[in-house]
């Protein structure tokens, strides 16, 4: 990867933190359409008008559109902060299907990075514990089965 791709990842990755940050603080505060709101925008922000497609397929088709490890990682916290706000509006089921998939993202994102990825796989292990592993697809299941 060059010095300028990289760059453009770590500027990502920062501008990702910051949203982050911002739509747990809205979410805390039961300000849960002004959080959906910003992790559209983040969305769209980070990868333009790719971010509908993302949203259609699954999480392997997902993941081989973005390529790289760290942007199917930022792809797959958007997707969590999505699912807990589902949560708190109480749409159980959807929300457990968008914490699935933010778990297979970080799982693709874990199998695809050649030096492994701490962030991917702390991420998959805190909502390993809030997805039926079962119903994963045997190949996630796998990839699951590696984080201990």
């Amino acid at each position: 990867m060059s010095f300028r791709q990289r760059d453009t990842i770590l500027r990502m990755i920062e501008q990702l933190a910051e949203a982050i940050g911002r739509i747990a603080g809205l979410r805390r505060a039961g300000q849960l359409d002004e959080a959906e709101l910003l992790v559209r925008t983040t969305a769209d922000g980070l990868f333009g008008p790719m971010r509908d497609m993302l949203d259609r397929i699954d999480a392997a088709g997902a993941a081989t559109l973005l390529g790289d490890p760290e942007k199917i990682g930022a792809y797959a916290a958007l997707c969590a902060e999505q699912a807990e706000i589902l949560e708190l509006r109480g749409r159980a089921a959807q929300a457990l299907a968008e914490q699935r998939r933010a778990l297979e993202l970080h799982l693709e994102a874990m199998s695809r990075a050649p030096e492994g990825n701490p962030r991917a796989e702390e991420a998959a292990r805190a909502l390993l514990g809030r997805v039926d592993a079962e119903r994963l697809s045997a190949r996630y299941r796998t990839l699951a089965a590696r984080l201990g």
